[in-house]
Parts: C-alpha cells; structure tokens; sequence
C-alpha cells in the first residue's frame, strides 16, 4: 500500500503551500495548493485535503455560493478568529461530476501568506504527485479526525 496520496494526475505537479493566517502568523494549513474555484474559474484560492485541529476551527456559519449548490461553512485560526476561508460541509452534485482535487478545505488568498514546502532533504519543493497521504504525512502536528476516515 502507497503512502503517497492519491490524487487526479492533472494535480500531481501542482507545488505544496505552508498557509499563514496574515493576521497573527499562525500556520493553519501545512499542505496547501494553489486551486481555482470549480464553480468559478476566476476565483483563486488556495485548498487542502486536510487542514490541522489546532490550527483552524469551523465556526458555525454556514452558507452558500451565487455559482452552485454547495453548502459551506467559515473557517477561522484559532489563535486570532480571522476568517481564512470555508469547509465544503455538501458538495454539489455539478461540482462533485467535475475535474477537481478532492479538497473540501479552501482558504482566501488574502487571508493567508502562502509558503513553498521543500521535500524532506530541503532542495526541491515538494509537488502533490510526491506529498504522503494525511495520516503518513510527519510534517502535521495535529490533524482534524475526519481528514483521516
């Protein structure tokens, strides 16, 4: 069994992103990557699989957007309460039937300082096609549960 994560080769040369909250500095996602909305090919935003528990907190507002169906719900860092982004809680059915990453984690790209992740010995950053699935990835201190079924 691969410990690489499984992921659409279109994604696989994609760079994997640090994600900072630009308010107080805190890392609210270790394994980010740069991603267009589905629904709205305009919107750029970055995504992740998993985000970390410690870092990100769901905050109860849900809603939806003007471009499809999806039910969402604010994301905000736990250490200052900025909003950085939304959790998709229901993917629709149109964005669930198109070319996507699998990611339901999103993050505003003016909430966030992105950073580059380098492969474990520093020279190279490190692509999707190469990153570890959630649970064998060692560079995440605490994951969210359901990242891990």
């Amino acid at each position: 069994m691969s410990d690489k994560s499984p992921i659409h080769p279109q994604f696989q040369s994609k760079e994997v992103f640090f994600l900072d909250c630009k308010i107080c500095e805190n890392t609210v996602c270790r394994r980010a990557m740069e991603s267009v909305l589905v629904a709205d090919s305009d919107t750029r935003l970055f995504s992740t699989d998993c985000p970390e528990k410690s870092c990100v907190a769901l905050t109860g507002e849900r809603f939806e957007t003007d471009t499809c169906n999806c039910q969402l719900e604010n994301v905000a860092c736990t250490q200052c309460g900025n909003v950085v982004g939304y959790n998709v809680r229901l993917p629709c059915k149109t964005c669930l039937q198109s070319c996507n990453n699998g990611h339901l984690w999103m993050f505003y790209t003016d909430k966030i300082s992105p950073y580059e992740r380098f492969e474990k010995k520093g020279d190279e950053i490190l692509l999707w096609g190469n990153i570890p699935k959630a649970s064998h990835d060692h560079s995440l201190d605490f994951l969210i549960d359901e990242c891990l079924r």
